[in-house]
């Protein structure tokens, strides 16, 4: 017995060593898809376009040549499995999905149903849920990975970092993943929101741009994509993205500019933080939603003499700034009640966790409820200083 006890020890300890994985890929035989796009191809085919990493130039190792940091190929397919499958028709190393960045989305396909995008992108083990989906306005989606930038950054990379840095700075677009889409699909009472850009210039000058410090073709942010389930209906502006990223309390800061005295001038005040409540409820068969804003900032710029050095004038900009905000609120939200009828702030989606009985005699058609709620908005605007100064340079004998 111990001899058989050694045996398998030792036959176990051998099977260990010579141990592998299973589904092992070699660097130097595979490449890295960092974005895709996604377009109407001919004959009813999808056509995709892959952006794949050139490792030498896109690390801007001494090796570089100065080429491009990404290849682009393109191929069309029935559907976007087949395409991506047969890439290899023109590849000869292997494509590694679990890095993608992005999926650009054209806007042609998305009016006509995300499902068949959004099924593959979730069944694949490797694309992850925080991958960027955005959808292009006026513009090819493969023009997006098309664009070369004077830093040598990559498209996608480079459009992922604007997508964050203007949600973290100014809230004017949407956090827009493969997660965000999912779940305003699988939650009732919240239609879903994309991010929407745009190339402005002529996608064959972009290269010249590599020599210049003025690009010549730019992506730029340009709102928010608007679906009635997974059919895109129309977009919205970026500072109805701003305002909507606001009611939902999903932003981090942002700056107001104000106007003040009869809008004989502005008063810019960076907010940071600011935070949004809600409570949605059924008065007389009508939603009634009641939202509360909440937040502390300060000056950044004021172009009138309001006095900044009593606490007079700073109570009488904290007034004037939330009577603005209030009347900025309702206006974005009854564009969308008119332009679109769809509930894309998640009001039915509150109405639905916290008061679920109302909420089910209204969700057969919550849209349509939607339209005619009453909307009340209310602010407490607390701000804090001035920065370094308390009056703006003014010498009022100067031109006399």
């Amino acid at each position: 017995m111990l001899r058989r006890g050694l045996f398998l020890i030792m036959a176990t300890f051998v099977c260990l060593l010579q141990s592998g994985c299973w589904d092992w890929v070699e660097l130097n035989q595979s490449s890295m898809l960092t974005g895709m796009a996604i377009e109407a191809g001919k004959n009813g085919m999808l056509k995709l376009t892959m952006e794949v990493l050139n490792p030498a130039e896109a690390q801007r190792v001494q090796t570089g040549s100065g080429g491009p940091a990404t290849l682009l190929y393109t191929m069309e397919g029935k559907s976007i499995s087949e395409a991506s499958s047969r890439m290899n028709e023109m590849i000869e190393r292997r494509i590694i999905f679990s890095h993608v960045h992005m999926v650009v989305v054209d806007e042609s396909i998305a009016r006509k149903g995300l499902n068949q995008i959004i099924d593959v992108l979730q069944r694949s083990r490797f694309v992850r849920e925080d991958v960027l989906l955005l959808i292009a306005k006026d513009s090819p989606a493969s023009d997006v990975l098309k664009i070369m930038y004077p830093s040598g950054q990559y498209a996608s990379w480079k459009l992922r970092m604007q997508i964050y840095n203007f949600y973290r700075t100014w809230g004017g677009t949407l956090k827009s993943t493969l997660y965000n889409y999912t779940d305003a699909i699988l939650n009732e009472g919240r239609e879903p929101v994309l991010a929407a850009i745009s190339v402005q210039g002529d996608v064959k000058k972009s290269e010249d741009s590599k020599m210049s410090s003025l690009p010549k073709t730019i992506v730029k942010c340009v709102g928010s994509a608007v679906f009635k389930e997974d059919k895109l209906i129309g977009f919205i502006s970026v500072s109805d993205t701003r305002l909507l990223n606001l009611i939902r309390d999903k932003i981090t800061g942002t700056t107001f500019a104000v106007p003040i005295n009869a809008n004989q001038g502005i008063a810019t005040i960076r907010m940071h933080p600011i935070h949004t409540t809600m409570d949605v409820t059924l008065k007389d068969g009508r939603p009634n939603v009641k939202l509360n804003l909440v937040g502390k900032g300060h000056v950044s710029s004021i172009d009138t003499d309001l006095p900044l050095d009593t606490a007079a004038g700073y109570r009488e900009l904290e007034h004037m700034e939330s009577i603005y905000l209030n009347e900025q609120v309702k206006a974005t939200i009854s564009r969308v009640q008119k332009e679109f009828g769809l509930d894309i702030f998640g009001f039915g989606e509150y109405m639905n966790r916290h008061h679920n009985s109302q909420f089910k005699t209204t969700k057969k058609d919550w849209n349509g409820h939607f339209t005619k709620a009453n909307i009340e908005v209310s602010s407490r605007i607390a701000i804090s200083r001035s920065d370094l100064k308390t009056k703006r340079l003014n010498n009022p004998e100067v031109g006399k």
